[in-house]
């Protein structure tokens, strides 16, 4: 894969940490286009992207939720008219 002169330079001006951080983006990127069956078009611009991430929201500290098997991820509380009340 090559990429760009400016998203290079981009990529180096970040922090061991930030570079770590944009390449598990772009991994996460990929793994999610083979996983629905398709090839990712245009991998500069998932790099760019993820750079203004980090740029912008700094390196993610925790792991996206995962909610667990266990739990409903939905609820549906049932509803009461204000006259049963």
């Amino acid at each position: 894969m090559k990429l760009s002169a400016h998203a290079l330079r981009s990529l180096q001006e970040l922090d061991d940490f930030g570079r770590e951080a944009v390449e598990s983006m772009v991994k996460q990127h990929i793994r999610a286009c083979h996983l629905n069956g398709f090839q990712p078009e245009n991998i500069e611009r998932v790099y760019q992207e993820a750079i203004e991430i980090i740029r912008l929201e700094g390196i993610p500290e925790e792991p996206a939720f995962v909610p667990s098997k266990y739990e409903p991820t939905r609820r549906y509380e049932q509803y009461r008219s204000p006259r049963a009340l």
